[in-house]
């Protein structure tokens, strides 16, 4: 198996952590400039074998401070992601610095709890700008650039687009783009495949069903896409991969 490169990861770790190349730096003895920890984690230097033993154990220790800190209900915490994003590390602590619970984010941002939960959780690694946006405001601070452009870089799929994370649960969060959508339930497998012109609409569509609420729908997720004819090919295929394990739309399934 190829070993795992020391920079870059540190680099995502630091980052779904929400600490800074400046904090990290800090906690080191002696003590290094972020100037270094950049040159590391970009690989244009190599940390002594005290260093790097040092930064996995700062690094081991800001996991567990992060687990501890996650205040999310004991039916959340059964299922929560080990490694949040950096976009929910980031909510994760400064709603702690303000003093916040979950429930009174929500009320201030205009979000649902249980988006916020999904984000802290890691089960949402890409949010939509728009919730971004009402989170910055709420919490009266931006979004990093570095934890913004990790976020991206992992939800870009070469070729088609940025892959969103939404509560399909909050009407206020329905995409209305032309684009491919996946439905999760409460464990994260992908129960549902669909496409449309407009999401918001074919979701409008779903909502009075019997399956469409928690826990069966818990999590969605889209990625904008204007031709018709590449929507309908990626959902063939996703269907195709999903087989019986999702409540599919009959006319492109294989019963």
């Amino acid at each position: 198996m190829p070993r795992l490169r020391f920079g870059p990861s540190v680099k995502k770790t630091r980052l779904r952590f929400g600490i800074s190349q400046t904090d990290l730096g800090k906690k080191l003895n002696p003590p290094v400039s972020p100037t270094t920890i950049s040159l590391w984690e970009n690989e244009n230097s190599i940390p002594s074998d005290d260093q790097k033993q040092q930064v996995l154990v700062v690094l081991d220790q800001l996991g567990n401070e992060t687990e501890t800190a996650n205040d999310a209900p004991e039916t959340e915490k059964e299922d929560v992601i080990e490694a949040p994003s950096a976009i929910g590390s980031w909510l994760t602590k400064s709603r702690l610095e303000l003093g916040l619970s979950v429930p009174e984010l929500a009320s201030k941002s205009g979000l649902s709890p249980v988006s916020l939960y999904n984000i802290e959780s890691g089960r949402s690694q890409n949010p939509q700008k728009a919730t971004i946006d009402k989170l910055e405001k709420a919490l009266g601070q931006q979004l990093s650039t570095e934890a913004r452009a990790e976020a991206k870089e992992e939800a870009t799929i070469e070729g088609v687009g940025e892959w969103f994370n939404f509560n399909p649960n909050s009407k206020t969060e329905w995409p209305t783009a032309a684009g491919i959508y996946v439905l999760y339930d409460i464990s994260d497998r992908p129960i549902y495949v669909g496409q449309g012109q407009k999401i918001s609409a074919r979701l409008h569509d779903h909502h009075e069903k019997f399956w469409f609420r928690p826990p069966i729908v818990q999590n969605a997720a889209y990625v904008a896409i204007e031709s018709k004819q590449l929507r309908e090919q990626i959902e063939k295929v996703l269907i195709k991969f999903l087989k019986s394990n999702a409540v599919l739309n009959q006319q492109n399934v294989d019963r």
